[in-house]
């Protein structure tokens, strides 16, 4: 199986439109359409972008999927509110912060009083919530279950970011020893 059979099987088989994937890479239906079916060959980095795309899609897709999986709380029983809520906060503080203790640090709470939030043993009132907001944590998706594609888009520039920001600190230390090599 050569390269476009590869991604159009894959395509077919995570069921993404071809509409979608043409406006992740910043490309017109047609345009993509023509380099996947007619064109003669399959360019390096095209292929590289649209198979990371799919990763993330199939990622993406396992994530929402195992989540979807989970019993719908009940929004009408508090306790299993809350402890849908706790569940969420535990994935945000995973998926942003790597811990509960920096995002607690983040929040400026306390890590006691963070854990009494995920353990349902109290609610998060609008002072908490809005701390949560600011952190960039989508509130229709921590109260309800349901998080926009919006928010998953700023998940993966924020990810971004931080890569950019150590190659650039990586850069940077290069330039500065480079720099004090010929000041000796």
């Amino acid at each position: 199986m050569d390269r476009r059979q590869e991604i159009l099987t894959l395509i077919k088989t995570l069921g993404i439109s071809i509409n979608q994937l043409a406006g992740q890479l910043g490309l017109r239906t047609n345009t993509l359409n023509y380099l996947l079916h007619d064109s003669s060959a399959l360019d390096d980095e095209l292929y590289a972008q649209i198979k990371d795309i799919l990763d993330n899609y199939q990622y993406e897709l396992r994530l929402f999927n195992n989540e979807e999986e989970e019993e719908t709380p009940d929004l009408f029983d508090e306790d299993e509110q809350h402890q849908f809520i706790g569940e969420r906060i535990r994935l945000f503080a995973r998926r942003k912060f790597g811990t509960l203790k920096k995002l607690a640090k983040a929040m400026d709470i306390s890590p006691q009083q963070l854990q009494q939030y995920i353990s349902g043993k109290r609610e998060p009132g609008s002072r908490i919530l809005m701390k949560f907001l600011k952190l960039g944590c989508d509130l229709n998706w921590l109260l309800g279950g349901r998080e926009s594609n919006e928010s998953y888009r700023i998940q993966k520039l924020e990810a971004r970011i931080k890569e950019l920001t150590k190659e650039l600190e990586e850069i940077s230390k290069k330039i500065n020893n480079l720099l004090g090599d010929q000041r000796r």
